[in-house]
């Protein structure tokens, strides 16, 4: 492909069109009737994930969420539409978000470029972007649009970037892992592309905390969650006899006892983004739940000559 000033433009073509196959009718139909699947063990791998979101639903029942890259049906916010809380489902193409609408599976939905969003400043209170963001062509602008359109904050579920932490077991285990995949003859990836062009773009705690300190908020939360994928998850049901489960349950624990260790980041991070302080009871189950909660710096010269101090911490 070649690259030009406007690759988001074909960018978002091909995302548009990613899920003509999974429609009905389409090569892929029955691979995506499995994503409506509540007992299947990819279901069981997202349901892990959505289970950090449960802090925020508790603690905050009114709230209205957004959700951003959710095409697979809107399983994201069927998720939080099951804890009856007032959401509404967007991707880049509403191919089969009307297909769940229409078949009662989804409440809301609308078509929305997450890097281009239609909605007011502050019209939701949260948005959840979940496996999404790092498809897109131009992530940080996305993450920026969403940070707009909420009110309270963002919650991000993604990839870690694995290639930017420096402590001495992770970087001795990866050059040892890198060296074995070597061997076996694997591509090491430090860097990967999709098959639309766009890069890969994984995330970590110190790119949200500057993504934050740069708008002036005060508090991000971070969680972490190991994650495993095999082919045919998403057909095989759960069971403790069954292939796929035992293996991916496996893999999971393997992948724990290395961050536990410090070997190893956990896979995914899931990073929330206060636009403003978050009430009591939302902070004492963040923490319950494990949730690293990080207070920021005031930046000391946005109140210059405003006649107003701040004491570091408050």
């Amino acid at each position: 492909m070649k690259t030009n000033d406007n690759f988001q433009e074909t960018s978002y073509k091909i995302h548009r069109e990613v899920y003509d196959d999974f429609a009905v009718g389409g090569d892929k139909e029955a691979l995506a009737k499995t994503w409506l699947q509540k007992d299947s063990v990819g279901a069981w791998r997202f349901e892990r994930m959505y289970r950090l979101l449960d802090p925020i639903l508790e603690s905050e029942p009114d709230a209205k969420w957004l959700t951003v890259g959710d095409g697979r049906y809107g399983g994201d916010a069927k998720y939080i539409q099951d804890k009856g809380i007032d959401v509404l489902a967007t991707d880049i193409t509403d191919k089969l978000l009307k297909e769940a609408k229409d078949k009662g599976y989804l409440k809301k939905y609308r078509q929305e470029n997450a890097e281009s969003l239609s909605f007011n400043d502050s019209e939701f209170d949260f948005v959840l972007c979940k496996e999404s963001y790092h498809h897109f062509p131009r992530p940080m602008i996305a993450l920026y649009e969403m940070l707009r359109v909420a009110a309270k904050g963002v919650v991000l579920i993604e990839p870690t970037d694995l290639y930017i932490n420096n402590g001495i077991r992770k970087v001795l285990f990866r050059k040892l892992m890198d060296l074995i995949n070597g061997l076996l003859g694997k591509k090491i990836k430090r860097h990967a592309f999709e098959e639309a062009g766009n890069y890969i773009y994984n995330i970590s705690r110190r790119e949200i905390e500057k993504v934050a300190l740069g708008l002036s908020y005060r508090l991000v939360a971070f969680h972490g969650v190991n994650d495993y994928y095999e082919k045919g998850v998403e057909f095989e049901k759960i069971s403790d006899k069954g292939r796929l489960y035992r293996k991916v349950k496996f893999r999971i624990s393997l992948l724990n006892m290395l961050t536990r260790t410090k070997f190893n980041d956990y896979s995914l991070t899931v990073a929330i983004i206060f636009k403003k302080e978050p009430s009591a009871i939302l902070i004492k189950n963040l923490n319950k739940a494990g949730y690293d909660i990080v207070s920021l710096p005031i930046n000391p010269y946005i109140y210059r000559g405003a006649g107003v101090s701040y004491k570091e911490g408050h």
